[in-house]
């Protein structure tokens, strides 16, 4: 039963890009200017981490979405495309050229804790989902909050595709209460109970079309503008795909790379070969 969405775009400080002069990208080159320009001022461009193996596969999703479009990506993680790829290659090169941008040692981070750098001014963007808006007071920490979707990569494939997981509620198959159950689940789905849910919690939005969004703050406003654009919504690669896969092989494969990302020939080979074993089966 979903209850909230959280897009996944790139999170900033809008007192902190005042005070820098900064202006949102609209392409991968200005982005990578603007990091430039963030790196001359000693700031880190891109909050990032990768401690718990799944905060990388949203980076991924997002630039293969940029470079090869929604109907590939989701192919390729419906194990119908082959990871060796030119196409997957260079989705993995043009990450490699951000790499620079990133905090460094993403693997002994936590995305809350990256996500407090953005907090803190340490880091000047977050490519995460709305969820990371927790980590900042409600109020005035929260309304200082803005963002944008990833920039364009290829103008033929454009900006329209996002992704943006929900979250919500399971019954198990044998309840001790099944009617019970049932009519819980039913009240959770309702409109009357995720506006609650998303009123506790600014970070994401309802996904029941009844909801009340007079109520929504700026930013629950501007995530639910996002999702009413989006020309295609992926949810996250470890629902898009199977979850054996995202967790036994992409996981592991995206902290490679972000350790050796010289390696990617060999990382892609790996995961083809154990993709074919798992969706083999």
């Amino acid at each position: 039963m979903p209850a909230t969405y959280y897009p996944w775009v790139v999170l900033y400080r809008k007192s902190v890009w005042e005070k820098g002069g900064y202006e949102v990208p609209k392409t991968l080159d200005e982005f990578k200017a603007l990091g430039d320009k963030m790196k001359g001022e000693g700031v880190a461009p891109l909050a990032f981490a990768d401690k718990d193996g799944w905060e990388a596969m949203g980076t991924f999703d997002i630039l293969n979405l940029r470079i090869n479009g929604y109907d590939y990506h989701i192919s390729l993680l419906s194990g119908k495309e082959d990871w060796t790829s030119p196409k997957v290659t260079t989705v993995f090169d043009t990450w490699k050229g951000l790499l620079p941008y990133h905090q460094p040692d993403a693997l002994g981070r936590s995305w809350q804790e990256a996500a407090q750098a953005l907090q803190k001014g340490q880091a000047a963007m977050y490519y995460l989902g709305t969820f990371a808006a927790q980590q900042f007071a409600k109020g005035a920490e929260q309304d200082d909050l803005d963002f944008f979707t990833f920039p364009e990569v290829d103008s033929a494939i454009g900006t329209g595709a996002i992704e943006a997981p929900t979250d919500g509620f399971m019954m198990s198959k044998r309840p001790k209460n099944e009617a019970g159950a049932k009519k819980w689940l039913g009240y959770l789905g309702s409109a009357a109970a995720q506006d609650i849910l998303v009123q506790a919690d600014p970070s994401v939005i309802a996904t029941s079309q009844k909801a009340d969004v007079a109520k929504y703050t700026g930013l629950q406003t501007k995530m639910l503008g996002v999702l009413k654009d989006a020309t295609d919504v992926a949810l996250f690669l470890d629902r898009d795909s199977r979850p054996d896969f995202a967790s036994t092989v992409m996981g592991p494969a995206l902290q490679s790379f972000l350790k050796t990302p010289d390696d990617i020939a060999t990382i892609l080979k790996n995961v083809e070969a154990q993709k074919k074993s798992i969706f083999a089966s």
